[in-house]
């Protein structure tokens, strides 16, 4: 019983990261530095739509980072452990 090797089409590419899918299985291979992820087709949509609204906070933050200075105290504590 052999099997046909995938066939890799890429997506993206960047210096730091790439992403690659093979429409026959339907996996996506998302290579970040030295880490590579192996995700169904759904599970790698559902994970770009995390890391797309991620990226928009953090560039909201970065605009209103002027408002936000220093640190802010959640829980205060004796012990710092």
């Amino acid at each position: 019983m052999s099997k046909k090797p995938c066939t890799h089409e890429c997506l993206a590419a960047t210096e730091l990261s790439k992403v690659l899918i093979c429409r026959e299985c339907g996996v996506v291979h998302l290579h970040l530095q030295n880490m590579s992820l192996r995700l169904e087709v759904a599970d790698f949509l559902s994970f770009a739509d995390t890391m797309s609204e991620a990226a928009h906070q953090a560039r909201a933050g970065q605009k209103d980072k002027s408002k936000r200075a220093g640190f802010t105290v959640v829980k205060s504590s004796s012990r710092l452990n």
